[in-house]
């Protein structure tokens, strides 16, 4: 369910009912945690990829499934990006 309406032509100006305030920060709310566990994945990445790197488990499972979730998240952030989102 959408919270925000669009105010004008303008696609960067939105508006909230007064009656789905709460609701909508809610919402808000959810997505920013969100926002911020994707943060915590994306910094954290390298340093987990160095440290197989330096057991030499380049081959292994764990490396490959975290080098496809960097891939994943850089095309999440890039997606972001995109939308002014991030």
């Amino acid at each position: 369910m959408r919270f925000t309406k669009l105010k004008s032509n303008d696609m960067r100006k939105y508006f909230v009912d007064e009656n789905q305030f709460d609701e909508a920060a809610q919402k808000l709310a959810v997505f920013e945690n969100m926002c911020d566990e994707f943060t915590k994945d994306m910094n954290s990445l390298p340093e987990r990829l160095e440290k197989l790197r330096g057991e030499g488990k380049e081959k292994t499972v764990a490396y490959k499934e975290l080098v496809a979730q960097k891939l994943i998240n850089t095309n999440i952030l890039m997606f972001f990006k995109k939308h002014g989102i991030y």
